[in-house]
């Protein structure tokens, strides 16, 4: 399958430091692990809202939702 863009590696590395399993990602955004793990790796996409809620959550910039290239 083709990413539809390069994985999140800034927030990947954020969420490990800070230790936010992908489960409480999920429950927050009401969706699967699989499906967050999916969208952090560049297998789908982030809904604008959800990186919105997430910015608003832990107080990230947007930054990490940016990977600098375009699939």
């Amino acid at each position: 399958m083709k990413k539809v863009h390069e994985p999140y590696h800034k927030l990947k590395n954020w969420l490990r430091e800070n230790r936010v399993p992908y489960r409480e990602i999920a429950d927050f955004l009401g969706l699967t692990i699989p499906t967050v793990a999916a969208k952090i790796n560049g297998d789908s996409d982030f809904y604008l809202s959800e990186v919105q809620a997430l910015r608003r959550k832990y107080g990230l910039s947007a930054d990490y939702f940016y990977t600098g290239t375009v699939a």
